[in-house]
């Protein structure tokens, strides 16, 4: 199958390298800036999207550029072109996924998104599997890397201000990490997986959040104290055909499984009946872990396997 990438930072990177060790792919494309063309395959490189919606050699284009305005842009007219799409990029999918699904079906395309949510945690396709026999009640997630990592070190004993900046040196956090530290990340990944679990589509302006910079080194001190460790999550509960969702920092014990999701972990507890209790827990960012979420829906997609997201579009109150 030849592909196309749209970006080429950390995870473009790992999905070049991961594409290049497995003899059903080939790499045709790749758009970036001009002035970040890797020298050793030039032949590769555009700064012309077009280029590659307009090769009809291609059939698949993974997305991973990051931002909403023209990444958004760039995945409709792939699939307006007839190419798959794979993109990690859980703003795009959180806020335009119904339109986006609906310009797949229409173009006989599939667009996949498993890397949206949770690194390398197998969730999405997990979801789609879990959800053919299983009604699911309730999902709980740690799914930000970043604060999961700021958290760990205060407990650990930093302060705030000591752990945001060991996050930032390691590469779990940006310069600007208001989208973490404020739950912004996690309200767009919750309300991926809720449209998922449930058959809806979230407005993810009605999620209310609270964020972590308020969690000081004496609020850390006195759960501590209590034998409780304070964790960063997001939520969604369907219950009497009202869907609550949050994301908020929780107080969890000691011997809750939550407590030992350290670092930059990340997982998801889902409640499903007949199934019972299920959890899911992996590296939830890094290059290699995402990408390989990315070349596992490209090779669902090349040999046929890819699930069908939705099935009768259901609209919940949600309660705040």
């Amino acid at each position: 199958m030849k592909i196309a990438i749209l970006g080429y930072g950390t995870i473009g990177k790992g999905v070049f390298q991961i594409a290049c060790e497995n003899p059903h792919l080939q790499v045709v494309k790749i758009l970036e800036r001009e002035e970040r063309f890797d020298q050793n395959y030039l032949d590769l490189f555009t700064s012309n999207v077009d280029e590659i919606v307009n090769n009809q050699e291609i059939e698949l284009v993974v997305e991973v550029l990051g931002g909403y305005t023209f990444a958004e842009d760039a995945i409709e007219k792939c699939l307006k072109a007839g190419k798959h799409v794979v993109t990690a990029n859980k703003e795009v999918i959180a806020i335009d996924i119904e339109n986006l699904l609906a310009l797949a079906k229409t173009n006989n395309v599939s667009l996949a998104y498993e890397a949206s949510v949770g690194g390398g945690i197998p969730i999405i396709k997990n979801l789609k599997e879990i959800k053919k026999v299983n009604k699911i009640s309730k999902i709980t997630g740690i799914l930000n890397g970043t604060t999961n990592y700021i958290l760990t070190k205060m407990f650990e004993g930093n302060t705030f201000e000591e752990a945001l900046l060991d996050a930032q040196k390691k590469g779990f956090a940006e310069s600007d990490p208001t989208a973490d530290l404020e739950g912004y990340d996690m309200m767009r990944k919750i309300a991926i997986l809720s449209d998922l679990a449930f058959d809806t589509y979230i407005d993810i302006n009605q999620i209310p959040q609270k964020g972590i910079k308020e969690i000081s080194k004496e609020v850390v001190d006195e759960a501590k104290k209590n034998n409780q460790v304070i964790k960063f999550v997001c939520s969604a509960k369907l219950e009497e055909n009202k869907l609550s969702v949050e994301v908020k920092p929780e107080y969890f014990p000691n011997n809750h499984f939550f407590a030992s999701v350290n670092n930059e972990f990340n997982a998801v507890i889902l409640e499903t009946y007949p199934n019972d209790e299920l959890i899911f827990i992996g590296k939830g960012a890094g290059s290699l872990p995402t990408s390989s979420a990315i070349i596992a829906d490209i090779i669902d997609i090349k040999d046929n396997l890819y699930l069908e997201n939705y099935q009768n579009i259901n609209k919940y109150e949600i309660n705040k």
